[in-house]
Order: structure tokens, then C-alpha cells, then sequence
């Protein structure tokens, strides 16, 4: 069994030898090495973590040894090289970027360099004297801008003013420049505003009239608005972003092991709520170490913000000695030598985006020296640091049921031994639910994830949140929302964006532990067209994490799918309900006659247009309605009016849905009883109508979240409200 350093070093080694076709100099320049694209922005980004990798890889080597056939002399000299196009490339340099650009002296150009920084720390000394002169006009430069140039926002709201992450590279920024040239004139004000960036970083509502002493200051004095909500939620992109949260604790590992490299504290200010933020991350996370975002991603799948949670991790067992996070660290490995083992090349990703790196290669390798600089960083705190054997790895920690509300973003979790449900209103496409046992991270998708998918003639689809309810309980909950599709871009000469329909859903986890019922009802407000229509749309990745295999069962046949292979197209299961892999059940009550497979014959799951980078994981989608080709509906005609559960665990052995449970409802409420996995019978009403409904009950009926008995009686349910029930 290899080593965690020897297991490291085979997957850096196969992505230095994958990186060398991105690997070129410039004419009549061999000093330096440029590896990607060498354009501004994300390019310089790129140029910086390939740097940081191979400066760290050199370090990693021991006499005599080599990886990826070359020395730790060759890589060093690599790791100069590259460091001088970027320098020299930078406003303080004399040359530019490939693109014939300057960078520097923007709200982002800290990030990259704090991202090359563990790789300075391990060549500062054996850099040529002209590098570490340019090293420090740069910084120092940057340093100055942030000073003098750039003010400190906050807000939990506003887009233009929420920027945890980036204040908190740009106060690492400027306390890094302090403790690496102290002798600066302008360093005891670094270390003034870099405290302010900080504080400001991972800042909430309760900060405001704080008391606490933090540099030499109550934090109300520094505090100027909160990024994220008392509960920890932040919205980010526009969306309850999970994978944000994770950049911005990555973002403290950064500076917390350059200082322990100088063996000197950290200040305080630095792990300013982190803690906090961390315990709510870790409950966003599978035991596999795959983020569980709850609040979507408009990223490649298993990129990016999940790379950068290797950083977090080393933090968090370092820092605040938690085991968990090494726990993470160990079964996240396994899924990228998974992945890198079935790439040629020896690339981390290779094969899955082989059509991206054909359409960006800026944005590929973008994507593959996020995934190197991460492991490269983290082979080398846990060797200098000795963090694993520090804190061993012993059983996991036994997990308490765990729930969590968030009523800015409309966020609804639960978590227990086996299991995680969910729904989201402010999420990255749609509001969208999950419910999914805990031992299969492979099994989440995101996108229109239980609440279908409608997409009008425009190039693209936008939502427009309207107002949304919800309410949690013990073990459960209840939510309902409306909001409005609209298709934009569209080829049509001065053709406005065009509303298609507006949606309500109602959702409900039961107190089961183990099942959600989800009812949608979409309707089209004028005369419009519809060209795609998928309810349900419950989407099933089948790539290569879970060997590209499938099992759906129905009552009457087993079906296997391979991820890989054909059929494709729409396939009719005839049942109402299906089993996936023996872990998750879906079962139809109303809206279409069967559960119906949808399998489109590339990969999905897109960045931006279906055109462009292609997608980045094959996905069955299990649909109830399932219509493609233009489709005309008119004023208030029904797109979508269905009722499904979701229930982890095995096939049951008869329909759960009691149809014959139905009272009598008025015309736009509706009502379906379930029989779930605790024995115990549930329903859920929802009014979608405009008006007053009412539902008329001939049994005992307890409303959950008040605990009254219905008999016999008639419930108002005012427009747009659901209520929970246990029958008997």
C-alpha cells in the first residue's frame, strides 16, 4: 500500500508529464516558460498555480530522486522560469502577457499570487537576485495599490459590494507583504487595512455591535457589513453558493501556512469566524469528500471549489485538529486517481473535458493547475507540518441529526446517519430539492434537480424568484414558491425576452427520515412556445464515478444502462414507479401516465451554452412529461401539473401513493397520501389558485407543524400555502 507522500507524488508526476504539451517559450526568450494560454486574467492565474506546482514539487524530492523523469534541479529550474514570464509580465515588469497585456493593480490580481505562495516560500532563497528584486517591486506594488486605490465593501446582498473571498485574499495579501518585507515603509498600514479586509471577510449581521477585542479594537469598529447571513448561507453568484464558502476558508490556508513556515502566529483577525463556517461546510460535505451544494454550481461538476477544499481541509486538521477533515482529504484521493487513472495523458481530467480543452484551452488548463497546485500544497503541509501524524485517523465520529434553515435564500436541510434532504429557492438555475443517502456522493446533480426543466425558443433560460414560505420541524419540513421561467436571447430581430410559464412548487420532507413529496404546477401566462418540457427531471449522472453503470428497476424488469452506450433517446418504463442502483426510489402519483428515461447521447450538465465546452457528465434524466420539439400553449393552459416522492432505499413492495385517500379539494388544490418508510401515512395540500381553496376530510387528519386534530372538517388553505398532514 503506497504512502500518502508516495501517493502524491504519482499523481503530480503523471500531471507534469500531461502538462507538457500546455508547456512553450517565447521567441528569442528561453529564461522563460509560459504554461497555458499566457493570457491576462485567468491566464495569469493559470501561469501562478503551475509555478507554485512545480516550485513544490522540486522541493518535495529528496536526493536523487525524480519525478516525472526529471530532477529537482530540472524542476526548479522550470519553476524559475515560469515565475519570470509572470513577473516580468506584470505592470512592474518589462514585457506583457501573450495577449500583449499588462496584469496587475484589479480587485483579483492578490488571488493568483496567494495561490503561488507556498511555492515562493519553498525557492525564495535559491531564486536568481534579479527575481527576488522583481518578486519584491511587485508585491510591494500591489501591496501600495490595495492601500491607496482600493476601498473595503461589504454586503450580504448587494453583488457589487458581497466579497468575503476577496477581501480575504487581498488582507492575506497585504499581511503577507508585511512579514516578507517588514523593512517596507507602508507595512505597519498593510497590517491596519489588511485586518479591516479580514474582518470584513467572513463578516455577519452580529459583528455590527460586537464588543470582542480584535486587534486592538472592538470588532463594531472595524466592522463595515456583513458578506454572509447570521446563519453562515452566502449568496454568491447570485445563488446559495456552498462551493464560495469553501473558497473562502481555502483562502485562509493560504496565509496560515506561510506563517507557520516562519514558525511566527497568525493574527487573530485571520481565522475570524472560520471555525463557524467550517461546521456548517461540514455538513455540506459527503463522507466521500464531495461537496454537497445544496444550492447548485454553475461549474464543471467535481472542479474548482472542490479542489480547493483540500486546502481547507489541511486548515482545519492543523489548526483546529479535527479529524474529519483528514477523513475527507484520504476518500477525496480516491476519486482523483480514479478520474486520473482512466486519462492517457496522466491529466486530472482529461478525458472528461476532452472537448473543452479543444474549445478553451485557457479555461482547461485554468481547470488542471487548480487540481495540481491544490495536491501540490497539500503533500507539502502534511510533510513539513507532519498534520497526519498528529492527528491519526481513528473512526468517524458517530453524527447527530442535523438541521439547518436559512430564510434569505429559502434553504431547508436535514441531515441524519444515512441521509440528506434538501431545498433551495435561491439556487444557481432553479430552486431545486435533493434527497439522497449519504454512502453515494455520484448520485447528486444539481440542475432542475425535482422541478423540472422548461426552455421557450431563446438561447437562454432565466428564473424570476417570487415569494416563498417555509417552515422546518423535527425531522422535517414544508415549503412553497412561485417562480416565473423566462427564455432570453432570443434570434428573433427586437424580440423581447419571453416569460414561458409561471411555476409554484410545493415540497415536503417527511418525518420519516428517508422521503420528500414534491407537487409542481406551471402554467403559461400569454400565448407562448415551448420547445423542451421535462417534469420531474430528476437527473441521474452515469460517468465514469460510478463506472458508467446504472440499474433501474420497475416493478416488472430490471434495467441496466451504461453511461457510455447506446440506447439513447426517450424511453417510455410504462410504471409509475422506478429504483435506481437499490438506494433511490421515485414514484409518480399524478401528471403523466409513467415514469419515463431520457438519454441524451453526449455528456451534459453545461457551463454556459450547449454549444460551447460541451458538457461535463453523461446523465440519465428521469422524467414524468418528457416533450421535446416546438410546442404552442396558450393563456393559462397547464404546462406541468404533477406530484412525485422521493424516497431513499429499496423498491417497496406496492405503490406507497394512497389514491384512495383523496377528500374533496377545490378546483387548483391539491392533495396527495403517502405511506412512508416509518410506517406512518403523510399528505401534503397545496393551493396554487389564486383564490381561497378548501379541502374537505372525511378522517382523522394532524396537521404536523401545529399538531391539531382534523376530523371530518373542511381546511382553508389560503392561495399560495401547503400544509403538512399524518393521516390516522
Amino acid at each position: 500500500m503506497k504512502s500518502r507522500r508516495e501517493t502524491y507524488l504519482s499523481m503530480l508526476g503523471k500531471w507534469l508529464v500531461s502538462s507538457e504539451p500546455y508547456l512553450s517559450t517565447l521567441p528569442g526568450n528561453p529564461a522563460s516558460l509560459v504554461y497555458g494560454t499566457g493570457y491576462n486574467s485567468w491566464g495569469v492565474q493559470t501561469q501562478q498555480k503551475a509555478f507554485a506546482t512545480f516550485a513544490i514539487c522540486s522541493a518535495l524530492l529528496k536526493d536523487g530522486e525524480t519525478l516525472a523523469g526529471k530532477s529537482r534541479d530540472e524542476l526548479l529550474d522550470m519553476a524559475v522560469r515560469l515565475l519570470r514570464f509572470n513577473l516580468n509580465s506584470h505592470v512592474e515588469g518589462d514585457s506583457t502577457c501573450t495577449d500583449g497585456s499588462k496584469w496587475g493593480h484589479t480587485w483579483i490580481s492578490a488571488l493568483g499570487i496567494e495561490r503561488m505562495m507556498a511555492g515562493i516560500d519553498m525557492i525564495h532563497g535559491q531564486l536568481p537576485a534579479e527575481l527576488q528584486g522583481l518578486l519584491r517591486k511587485v508585491l510591494i506594488s500591489e501591496a501600495d495599490w490595495l492601500l491607496q486605490e482600493y476601498p473595503i465593501v461589504a454586503s450580504p446582498d448587494d453583488p457589487g459590494k458581497n466579497k468575503p473571498e476577496s477581501n480575504l485574499w487581498n488582507g492575506a495579501l497585504l499581511h503577507r507583504v508585511a512579514i516578507l518585507y517588514p523593512d517596507c515603509p507602508n507595512a505597519a498600514a498593510y497590517r491596519e487595512k489588511g485586518s479591516a479586509f479580514l474582518l470584513n471577510s467572513i463578516s455577519v449581521p452580529s459583528d455590527r455591535d460586537s464588543a470582542q477585542i480584535i486587534a486592538g479594537k472592538k470588532l463594531s469598529e472595524w466592522h463595515i457589513d456583513a458578506n454572509f447571513q447570521e446563519t453562515y448561507a452566502l449568496v454568491h453568484h447570485g445563488y446559495m453558493n456552498v462551493g464560495y464558502m469553501v473558497i473562502c476558508l481555502s483562502q485562509i490556508a493560504l496565509l496560515h501556512f506561510s506563517y507557520r513556515e516562519r514558525g511566527i502566529a497568525a493574527p487573530e483577525e485571520l481565522y475570524h469566524h472560520a471555525l463557524d463556517l467550517w461546521k456548517l461546510v461540514k455538513q455540506f460535505t459527503f463522507p466521500d469528500g464531495r461537496l454537497l451544494r445544496i444550492g447548485g454550481d454553475t461549474r464543471v461538476r467535481y472542479c474548482y471549489c472542490q479542489d480547493y477544499a483540500m486546502s481547507v481541509w489541511m486548515l482545519m486538521a492543523d489548526h483546529f485538529a479535527d479529524p474529519d477533515a483528514l477523513r475527507f482529504e484520504q476518500a477525496w484521493l480516491k476519486s482523483v486517481q480514479l478520474e486520473q487513472n482512466l486519462n492517457a495523458d496522466g491529466s486530472f481530467l482529461g478525458s472528461r473535458l476532452s472537448r473543452l480543452k479543444e474549445v478553451s484551452p485557457l479555461y482547461y488548463t485554468r481547470l488542471e493547475s487548480d487540481r495540481a497546485v491544490s495536491l501540490a500544497q497539500s503533500a507539502l503541509w502534511l510533510e513539513r507540518f507532519a498534520i497526519s501524524e498528529k492527528l491519526p485517523l481513528s473512526s468517524p465520529a458517530s453524527r447527530s441529526d442535523f438541521a439547518w434553515y436559512d430564510s434569505f435564500h429559502g434553504a431547508l436541510f436535514l441531515r441524519n446517519a444515512e441521509n440528506i434532504r434538501s431545498w433551495v429557492w435561491m439556487a444557481a438555475r432553479v430552486p431545486f430539492g435533493l434527497c439522497l443517502p449519504l454512502n453515494d456522493s455520484s448520485l447528486a446533480e444539481w440542475d432542475f434537480n425535482c422541478s423540472g426543466q422548461i426552455q421557450g425558443t431563446g438561447m437562454a433560460t432565466m428564473v424570476q424568484l417570487g415569494k416563498h414560505q417555509h417552515q422546518l420541524f423535527k425531522d422535517s419540513f414544508v415549503t412553497i414558491g412561485k417562480y416565473a421561467i423566462v427564455s432570453a436571447a432570443q434570434l428573433g430581430e427586437g424580440q423581447k425576452d419571453d416569460t414561458v410559464a409561471e411555476t409554484q412548487i410545493a415540497c415536503a420532507a417527511l418525518p420519516d427520515g428517508k422521503s420528500m413529496l414534491i407537487m409542481q404546477y406551471s402554467k403559461a401566462p400569454t400565448r407562448v412556445y415551448v420547445r423542451s418540457l421535462k417534469g420531474l427531471m430528476l437527473q441521474l449522472p452515469n460517468d465514469l464515478f460510478n463506472d458508467f453503470h446504472r440499474s433501474i428497476r420497475t416493478p416488472a424488469e430490471t434495467i441496466e444502462l451504461n453511461g457510455l452506450e447506446p440506447p439513447y433517446g426517450l424511453r417510455d418504463l410504462n410504471s409509475k414507479i422506478l429504483n435506481i442502483d437499490n438506494k433511490l426510489t421515485i414514484e409518480l402519483f399524478y401528471g403523466a401516465d409513467s415514469l419515463k428515461i431520457n438519454r441524451p447521447a453526449e455528456r451534459q450538465i453545461v457551463i454556459r451554452y450547449k454549444d460551447a465546452g460541451g458538457g461535463n457528465l453523461y446523465c440519465e434524466e428521469i422524467c414524468s412529461k418528457c416533450i421535446s420539439g416546438l410546442q404552442k400553449y396558450e393563456a393559462d393552459e397547464v404546462l406541468l401539473d404533477e406530484c412525485f416522492a422521493v424516497q431513499v432505499g429499496t423498491l417497496p413492495p406496492k405503490t406507497s401513493f394512497l389514491e384512495n385517500a383523496s377528500p374533496t379539494c377545490s378546483e387548483e388544490c391539491r392533495y396527495a397520501a403517502f405511506a412512508a418508510a416509518d410506517g406512518k401515512t403523510y399528505a401534503l395540500a397545496a393551493n396554487f389558485g389564486a383564490q381561497e381553496g378548501s379541502i374537505e376530510f372525511h378522517e382523522k387528519i394532524t396537521l404536523i407543524e401545529e399538531g391539531k386534530d382534523w376530523s371530518g372538517t373542511q381546511l382553508q388553505l389560503p392561495a399560495g400555502t401547503c400544509k403538512l398532514f399524518m393521516i390516522g
